[in-house]
């Protein structure tokens, strides 16, 4: 039996929230990743790295093997 409002294409509602968890920090080299920083990479869980290490990592994330992309800014309080 199935659950309201789950299905095929639909993903599982996230624990504490639906936020981005916006980390300051590269997790390889502990660069500064402010908020609203143009420089942060993420992959689908959410590890965060700057634009240099994912060029060295070649945009794969080294702890789960997805492809990290730009993570979006935000600007403002939470």
């Amino acid at each position: 039996m199935m659950r309201p409002g789950r299905g095929i294409g639909r993903a599982a509602p996230r624990r504490g929230g639906d936020v981005l968890d916006m980390r300051t920090a590269c997790e390889r080299c502990s660069a500064e990743l402010p908020r609203d920083s143009t420089e942060a990479y993420i992959c689908s869980y959410e590890c965060t790295f700057c634009a240099r290490c994912t060029t060295e990592l070649t945009r794969t994330c080294p702890n789960c093997g997805g492809i990290l992309q730009l993570r979006p800014s935000r600007v403002g309080p939470a």
